[in-house]
């Protein structure tokens, strides 16, 4: 079996450092050999206190392991000391093995993981070995001594701490403002930008954790383009499955790509199931034109692709309903902008349906006591950002939460619609029930 080696602290709180060094691991096939430097008293709150252990202990661990076993990559995480990258930089060179390097300098909560002269050794010592180093802006800044707020800045940036001897630079843009997130990969004199939704609050372990997939893929036998690329995807679905633990941040999920697939068939079935709950109550005169779909996302969904809906809409038959029947994940991207737009204010609204709008359908929801939004389709400005809902957004920025429902009276060419949301299909068969009983 393939073993990578990580040279880190640990978290008492199991979130970063080797603990999820270990993990990341093991999720992507690879076993995880560890070299402790230091201890650290820690939660989700922030650092209490550091341990360090002498750079002999360091160095020892290093020594036991790659006499024994073949490593096939190694990756640095908190090192602490100026001591400590010196002696490991000291036992790493020479060695054939690819190198990742995050210069960890702050904990995620925000308590210092390094001291005077770490900075220095990284620079002179460290990074002339290393394959890929993985700064976030703070530490980017540290390395190359000036302030980072600009594109601009982020390319100079990169190619400044290349400069100081890395094949490679992934800086992570988490720290940089926009509505999105950008990191930058640096590589033979090029540069590859990758996107993703901005997450709302930071995660304990996401750094620890991207480094450690990269150290895997490079193990793997990935060229650093791909294990760049591939690490950027895991993370994402990480970073997804964060679950909190404690007080403070939520906790990184390394697994989360596993999880993600057992996730998976839990929406489809659950769909599928509250979709034959709702056939067996649902009315004709509540079936729009365009026939009625059923969408239910994954826990931090981040596109269509992730929100799973019926392939085959619900549509009227003489006095009752029909549909094929069978869920697709991304088989309604329409109703589906809807929920991911509700989920970015509340994260459990996870579900919705399409119903008919008439008046008489709007009495029966404010008399069943359910929260109505609306919006008007004539303010719908011309340019929309993509993958968001306009009028969803819209409703809920009026009222100041997501209501049970949001209905518009429709526009040129667009039929009015009433759309029932709902945190699951079991909750949409309830709410609808309500409105017909």
């Amino acid at each position: 079996m393939l073993v990578a080696l990580s040279i880190a602290g640990s978290d008492s709180v199991g979130g970063a450092g080797i603990e999820a060094d270990i993990k990341a691991f093991a999720s992507q096939g690879v076993h995880g050999a560890v070299a402790v430097t230091a201890i650290t008293a820690q939660n989700t709150m922030g650092v209490r206190d550091v341990f360090p252990l002498s750079p002999e202990a360091v160095v020892a661990q290093i020594e036991a392991v790659v006499t024994d076993v073949h490593v096939s990559a190694v990756k640095t995480g908190m090192l602490y000391s100026g001591e400590i990258v010196s002696a490991v930089a000291g036992a790493l060179t020479g060695r054939d093995m690819p190198l990742v390097v995050d210069p960890v300098m702050a904990a995620g909560t925000g308590g210092p993981l390094a001291r005077e002269g770490h900075l220095q050794a990284l620079k002179e010592e460290l990074l002339p070995i290393a394959s890929i180093v993985t700064p976030n802006v703070p530490e980017a800044e540290a390395l190359a001594g000036y302030r980072i707020d600009s594109d601009a800045k982020v390319r100079r940036a990169c190619r400044d701490i290349a400069g100081m001897g890395a094949e490679a630079v992934l800086l992570k843009g988490g720290h940089m403002t926009g509505r999105t997130c950008v990191d930058t990969f640096y590589y033979n004199d090029k540069f590859l930008q990758t996107e993703s939704p901005r997450v709302k609050g930071r995660g304990h372990g996401g750094g620890c954790i991207l480094s450690s997939y990269l150290a895997a893929n490079l193990a793997r036998g990935m060229g650093l383009w791909e294990a760049s690329l591939s690490a950027k995807a895991s993370i994402g679905d990480a970073i997804a499955a964060q679950y909190s633990i404690g007080k403070g941040l939520p906790v990184v999920e390394p697994m989360g790509h596993h999880l993600r697939d057992g996730q998976k068939y839990q929406v489809a079935r659950r769909l599928r199931k509250g979709a034959l709950e709702i056939m067996d109550i649902l009315l004709p005169e509540w079936v729009p034109e365009v026939g009625t779909n059923l969408v239910f996302a994954l826990p931090g969904a981040r596109g269509p692709e992730e929100v799973c809906a019926l392939e085959s809409r619900i549509v009227p038959m003489r006095d009752t309903v029909t549909s094929g029947g069978c869920v697709a994940f991304g088989a309604s991207v329409r109703l589906a902008t809807v929920v991911l737009s509700a989920m970015r204010y509340d994260r459990g609204v996870r579900s919705a349906m399409n119903l008919r709008y008439t008046d008489e359908n709007v009495r029966a929801i404010r008399k069943a006591g359910l929260s109505v939004g609306s919006f008007d389709r004539a303010a719908e400005p011309e340019r929309k950002r993509r993958g968001h809902d306009w009028g969803t957004e819209d409703a809920i920025r009026a009222l100041g939460f997501v209501p049970d429902v949001i209905y518009d009276r429709g526009g040129h060419g667009l039929e009015p619609m009433i759309r029932l949301m709902a945190s699951s299909p079991e909750e949409l068969v309830m709410k609808f029930g309500q409105l017909i009983d």
